[in-house]
């Protein structure tokens, strides 16, 4: 049995298999050159189809690229029309402004304390801000994403990376304070 898996399915093909035993029985040079061209053109497929996979997969990439860059980064235009035929205005409720709508989950939730089984470690996210620890929860223990945060809390993208990076360089530096 063959070992290399480019010979494997290069004798795959019925025609190409019968006519290499028949080449092993009778050894002429033409044969073996015509095995040697139809070799050839079975490696060039496969460099083909492993060049045009690769094109696919970067084009599938920067086609969902493009696509997360139209509908996550791009502000909302409250004035364009939806597939559903109403604008986005048409679905924010008049009587009441962003900032009156409870969208925000209650701050007893993120009791990110009771996670921790380190006592100092305790005792230094129990005294972070609600605002830290509502994101540090939302981050590492619902596992939400940086832009979803954002969205949630209804603040920035960057203010959430800010805030995160922030309260972690200060629980690192409590802790090896505490530590020493």
């Amino acid at each position: 049995m063959v070992q290399n898996r480019l010979l494997q399915t290069f004798l795959e093909d019925e025609d190409v298999n019968n006519f290499y035993l028949n080449y092993l029985k009778h050894p002429n040079k033409y044969k073996k050159d015509k095995i040697e061209e139809l070799f050839q053109i079975h490696v060039r497929k496969i460099q083909l189809l492993t060049y045009f996979s690769k094109i696919l997969n970067f084009e599938a990439k920067r086609y969902d690229r493009n696509i997360k860059q139209l509908y996550y980064d791009a502000p909302l235009i409250l004035d364009k029309s939806t597939h559903e035929g109403c604008s986005g205005i048409d679905l924010v409720r008049e009587n009441h402004s962003v900032y009156e709508l409870d969208i925000s989950i209650p701050t007893s939730s993120y009791n990110l304390a009771a996670v921790c089984e380190d006592k100092r470690l305790y005792k230094i996210i129990s005294k972070l801000s609600t605002r830290q620890k509502e994101i540090l929860y939302l981050l590492y223990i619902e596992g939400l994403t940086e832009y979803e945060i954002a969205q949630k809390l209804v603040i920035s993208k960057q203010s959430v990376n800010k805030t995160k990076n922030q309260t972690l360089k200060k629980i690192k530096q409590d802790y090896e304070r505490r530590s020493v």
